[in-house]
């Protein structure tokens, strides 16, 4: 092991001992049947989550229920996938489901025409009369094979039809929530997980519809063999049923070990995950070359992916003795059906003609339990996947904004807080308590204090990104809470420190600061200029067509200053009649700063500033409220707090950052970097 290996051994083993290997030779023998018989592994920095092993619990019951109740899930199964196939198209679905009868039944007549034609080629008479005999049993047969083929044909054009449809449908399901629900939901431990499941189930009802379909078939097969077994001799049935079992046992038992091992691994496979990031994204790329992180970086994915390989193999390993042995039991059934069928046409129970249509029946079905056995293991682990996507779908649906019950005004006289309390998810302490102010109509008011004194929290609750959990906001004493919280949003612009960067156009990454408004060309290049963007971006290759993505093709990125400039012109395009600004001129000279809030108050709004820089405070702000451990401590004007003779927070921290001005600037006027 090298170095990097070393340095990068984040995981920890049990069962890796020898000691804790089965000792005795029946132990030996059950571990090869089971993928339990390697070392776990677990993420020293992701074991301590203790929701890891609370979602992943639910999800190893599952995998752990026994046989039969599986086998008993796969009519529920059957349904789901289909139920969920008609929600994108009901008459596909209906004409699959016919058209797999069909094919049953056109089977059925086939085999039973088989009889007829081997007794006529049986007779004793001439080969031209056993042929002629024979003939219209061939019509039939070749008119009963052309329809099972077309029938087939047309299933499968239905199914490439509805699969790609239902992906789309769930995959718009999972954006469509994620993009609906509360903020909330993001901070809850394990919703990144509950989501990624949800990913790879929402593909399931795909695969589950193939599997569903050529289930259908297998038992239109299976069930047209045994109708012709039976009216050959029933004894014969229950021998045929006997072969199924087996391979059953054999495909659940393989798809619970693969769903088992699929879950014990999610920490592993999310942590090489996050290394590959940071290794392959264009936004790590100087910093890890910076650090000279390759090797770390590469001994890590290595060591971890080490284990999950070792995991992988012995898993291949006990799914496939699994096969075999369900093969071998179904084997030795098939032998016994054909020992029977043998001796039942040597006593001469059945007619040879009979025999022979039973001998192509058998093997018929016999091909067709092989089809559906792989089948039925397809849709029982997809359906483990499927059980994600619905469970992480239904636990969203409860975090979507309840629906408006007070209509939105378009402006208001004045905004209150009063009493308002708020804890983040897990927190042990509220991060905001008992937080009361008031914001007029136009006034410019900021929202001081130290890191963590929830400024920004109140500015969320403000922007309606959270609701209280005590308290109320309301708008002319219109309880917020009660409102649209899309279109309360709609009168809102809230600016942050770190606007998003969205790999789109110069012009769309701010178009989209109110993307329900016309494309207005003269709008946004009127934001850029406001914000001090329109000079970079028109020097961009395309100009405002740029794609503001180095990434994609022709695209390219701006600096960290450039990139503010822009959001800044996403909050001036949106017009809201409450501007909330947190932070956004952090990487601005404080005249610049300045100059921001002066253009921002031109535009009209009410404006909540959140911001360290207490000279822009004093330039820019009517109204201050001082956050001091989540509560508000002080407020007022710039100069009735620094007239309080007790001091205060913002006294002190406005004179310590005027002493530090004057030193660093040399001179008065000087613009500072000061934060």
């Amino acid at each position: 092991m090298t170095a990097a290996d070393t340095t990068a051994d984040d995981t920890r083993t049990d069962a890796s001992t020898p000691e804790t290997q089965p000792a005795s030779r029946l132990g030996r023998i059950k571990a090869l049947f089971s993928p339990d018989a390697v070392p776990r592994h677990e993420v020293d920095d992701l074991a301590a989550d203790p929701y890891v092993a609370t979602w992943t619990r639910g999800y190893a019951e599952v995998a752990a229920a026994s046989f039969w109740s599986n086998a008993r899930r796969m009519p529920e199964l059957l349904r789901l996938t289909l139920r969920t196939a008609a929600e994108v198209s009901r008459w596909r679905v209906v004409t699959l489901v016919v058209l797999q009868a069909f094919s049953g039944v056109f089977q059925a007549l086939g085999l039973l025409a088989t009889t007829g034609v081997l007794a006529a080629l049986f007779t004793g008479r001439p080969t031209p009369d056993r042929i002629a005999a024979a003939l219209p049993s061939l019509i039939l047969i070749a008119a009963f094979t052309a329809a099972t083929a077309l029938a087939s044909n047309i299933s499968s054009l239905m199914q490439s039809q509805l699969s790609p449809a239902m992906d789309a449908a769930a995959l718009a399901r999972i954006q469509e929530l994620c993009t609906g629900v509360e903020l909330v939901a993001f901070d809850q431990a394990g919703w990144f997980d509950e989501e990624n499941a949800a990913e790879r189930g929402a593909v399931s009802p795909h695969f589950m519809l193939q599997a569903t379909v050529r289930i259908l078939a297998a038992l239109a097969t299976v069930g047209s063999a045994i109708l012709v077994v039976a009216f050959v001799n029933p004894l014969l049935l229950p021998l045929i049923l006997v072969t199924i079992v087996p391979r059953w046992w054999a495909a659940v038992r393989v798809a619970r070990m693969d769903y088992k091992v699929f879950v014990r691994q999610s920490e592993g496979r999310r942590r090489v995950n996050q290394i590959a990031y940071i290794g392959q994204s264009i936004s790590q790329a100087a910093e890890v070359r910076a650090l000279s992180m390759s090797p770390y970086l590469t001994g890590r994915y290595r060591h971890i992916s080490r284990r999950i390989l070792a995991e992988n193999i012995a898993l291949q390993r006990a799914e496939t003795m699994s096969q075999i042995l369900g093969d071998t039991v179904a084997g030795i059934a098939v032998a016994a059906v054909y020992t029977v069928l043998g001796l039942l046409l040597w006593k001469s129970e059945i007619p040879l003609a009979a025999g022979g249509t039973a001998v192509i029946a058998i093997g018929r079905a016999q091909a067709s339990l092989m089809q559906m056995i792989t089948s039925v293991n397809s849709l029982f682990a997809e359906g483990l996947y499927f059980d994600g996507y619905v469970k992480f779908c239904r636990k969203a649906e409860t975090l979507l904004p309840a629906p408006g019950a007070v209509a939105v005004p378009e402006d208001f006289k004045a905004i209150t807080v009063e009493d308002v309390t708020f804890s983040y998810e897990g927190a042990e302490k509220p991060a905001l308590s008992n937080a009361s102010l008031t914001i007029a109509r136009g006034q410019v008011v900021a929202l001081v204090g130290e890191n963590g004194a929830a400024k920004t929290t109140l500015a969320k609750l403000l922007g309606r990104g959270y609701l209280p959990d005590a308290g109320t906001i309301r708008w002319d004493g219109l309880d917020t809470a009660q409102m649209d919280p899309n279109q309360l949003r709609q009168r809102i612009a809230y600016i942050g420190q770190d606007g998003a960067r969205f790999p789109f156009t110069a012009r769309e990454n701010i178009r989209v600061g109110d993307w329900t408004r016309a494309d207005d060309p003269a709008a946004i290049e009127s934001a850029a200029e406001a914000s001090g963007a329109h000079e970079f971006i028109s020097a961009l290759p395309n100009g405002y067509a740029t794609l503001m993505d180095r990434s994609l093709s022709w695209g390219t990125n701006v600096s960290g200053g450039q990139h503010q400039r822009i959001n800044l012109a996403r909050g001036f395009y949106r017009q809201g009649v409450l501007v909330i600004a947190d932070e956004p001129t952090s990487n601005l000279d404080a005249a610049a700063e300045i100059d921001f809030y002066n253009r921002l108050r031109s535009y009209g709004g009410t404006i909540v500033m959140v911001t360290h820089r207490l000279n822009a405070v004093q330039a820019c702000a009517d109204h201050i409220y001082v956050l001091e451990h989540g509560r508000i401590s002080a407020h007022g004007t710039h100069a009735e707090l620094m007239a309080d003779p007790a001091g205060g927070w913002y006294r002190d921290s406005y004179l310590l950052q005027q002493n530090s001005f004057t030193s660093r600037a040399g001179e008065p006027g000087t613009a500072s970097t000061t934060d």
